[in-house]
């Protein structure tokens, strides 16, 4: 049976009127950091006080300064062991261990701790060397940690808080069953904090498993945070989507697109960065300091827009996104919610974009339907329309512009190889160019050549599954020699059956009736290149 929690009232107040050490209060003043957001101003004195919390937010609510400043400030002034921290945060993502551990850095220090990033895609002999020596509060996806435990490398009987942030994500991604592994080597009865989106299912039996007496708060739901942004859905031509894509990618400020897989987000970079529009992949495949490069580029404004998978799509705060594009729409709600929450955080405004080709209107109209939104539609035949000027987009310069990912930006690991990169290139560049001229060129009306009848029966494809008309005995067009009639190559009309380029209507492969179509028209497929 679920345990009975306490929920208490949410007001906002300034940090200085808090029980915070003066240490934190100087870092937050020189971050310019003076009201606490809702949920800080509720979670704080439960969490100062050691109590366990349960906690539902909105994105960009503010929780993991919350849960920073009271570990920080529990452990100031506490003496650390070799092997054996005082805290421990979990997160599903190395994107989101390597914010948090930044996020928390400045404030350890000032009380005189170390906070250690322990997380796979880096070395672990030197992440189990630094915990060895000692640390305050450790940052870690949950397999890594198990990975240092089972070396010997770190040790929890003396964990004092365990954090477990983005706990619906967690368990989306397998890695609650990790999670009960770790909060059952902790000794029981000491501070546990959770922070998820959705409070059920595997989520709900942690809480009942491992959290006693929680206070639980809740603020604002994230569909109303969401609800409040402004959201447009642009009816696209396949044709017209990378020209698109570009007019958004080149508007003012910052912005954040999504796609569906990591070749397509190494696409549309490169894609974006040939028609002058800085640009920088970031996604699961992507050697991991590469990706922290990346998003330091970002976070710092040296390049305006990041394609990303939906690695970046939970609890990654990077300031002043002013648009967020689905160039790939998301296949669901929760998805949907996600990625549009990269904007409009902690109050401010933003604009999100859904680029929907007329396959995947329906399952867009669905999708925001159940995110309770209301969209503007608009349907876009050429980056030319009006719509896109509307949405602050811009013709790119046209010209390549420098390739971000080739930059050493601050923040990045010391040591870092800018050779070793993959997914698109010149070479596939041309490749697709060359591609969609050959598409445009077959979408255009042919003419008829010379030797050639074009009546009413249509052109066949590659093996005869063309049009049939009625009176195909003309209409048809042979691989071979043409005569009066279309060549089928191994088809039966009521013409009699020809082969390449005899008889008066042949039917194609696999056709009969009346004067079905040729195969083999021109010897070149009709569809798009493999």
């Amino acid at each position: 049976m679920p345990k009975a929690r306490r929920r208490s009232a949410h007001r906002s107040e300034r940090f200085e009127d808090m029980a915070l050490p003066d240490e934190l209060l100087g870092v937050l003043a020189e971050q310019g950091l003076a009201h606490a957001f809702e949920i800080q101003s509720a979670i704080l004195p439960d969490a100062l006080a050691g109590r366990d919390v349960l906690a539902r937010a909105e994105t960009g609510s503010g929780k993991t300064l919350a849960f920073a400043l009271a570990m920080t400030s529990r452990f100031r002034g506490r003496k650390v062991h070799r092997k054996r921290p005082l805290g421990v945060v979990l997160v599903p993502t190395r994107e989101l261990a390597v914010q948090v551990v930044d996020t928390i850095h400045p404030f350890a220090r000032a009380v005189g701790l170390t906070a250690q990033l322990v997380s796979g895609g880096m070395n672990i002999e030197k992440q189990a060397d630094a915990v060895a020596r000692g640390v305050g509060i450790i940052v870690a996806t949950p397999g890594r940690l198990i990975d240092l435990a089972e070396r010997g490398a770190l040790q929890l009987d003396l964990v004092e808080t365990t954090v477990v942030d983005e706990a619906d994500h967690m368990a989306d991604l397998g890695f609650l069953p990790d999670v009960r592994d770790i909060l059952a080597a902790t000794p029981m009865g000491t501070q546990k904090m959770l922070f998820s989106a959705t409070l059920d299912g595997q989520v709900e039996e942690i809480v009942d498993a491992f959290l006693v007496d929680p206070v639980s708060h809740e603020t604002t739901p994230v569909a109303a945070a969401v609800a409040s942004m402004d959201h447009h859905v642009l009816a696209i031509e396949p044709s017209a989507k990378r020209e698109v894509t570009a007019q958004l990618g080149a508007r003012p400020g910052r912005t954040l697109m999504f796609t569906r897989t990591q070749l397509g987000a190494e696409r549309v970079a490169q894609e974006l960065v040939e028609v002058g529009v800085p640009a920088a992949a970031l996604h699961g495949n992507k050697q991991q300091g590469l990706r922290t490069n990346v998003l330091a580029g970002f976070r710092e404004g040296a390049f305006p827009v990041l394609v990303a998978t939906d690695v970046a799509a939970r609890g990654l705060h990077i300031d002043d996104v002013g648009m967020v594009v689905h160039v790939d729409p998301s296949d669901d709600v929760k998805e949907y919610v996600h990625r549009s929450g990269r904007t409009a955080r902690a109050g401010a405004a933003g604009v999100v974009v859904t680029l929907a080709l007329p396959h995947q209107t329906s399952k867009t109209r669905r999708v925001v339907g159940e995110a309770d939104v209301e969209a503007g539609w608009a349907e876009v035949a050429s980056a030319a329309d009006p719509a896109l000027e509307e949405l602050g987009g811009r013709t790119p310069a046209g010209e390549p512009a420098d390739d971000p990912t080739l930059v050493k930006y601050k923040g990045a690991p010391r040591k870092l190889d800018l050779s070793r990169r993959g997914g698109a290139d010149a070479r596939r560049a041309e490749e697709r160019r060359a591609n969609e001229e050959r598409r445009a060129s077959w979408e255009e009306e042919p003419e008829p050549r010379r030797g050639r009848s074009a009546g009413r029966g249509g052109a066949g494809t590659r093996r005869g599954a063309g049009s049939a008309g009625k009176g195909g005995g003309r209409g048809g067009a042979g691989k071979g020699n043409s005569g009066r009639g279309g060549a089928g190559k191994r088809g039966s009309g009521k013409g009699g059956a020809g082969k390449r380029g005899s008889g008066k209507g042949g039917g194609g492969t696999g056709s009969s009736g009346k004067g079905g179509a040729g195969g083999r028209s021109d010897g070149r497929r009709r569809g798009g290149p493999r």
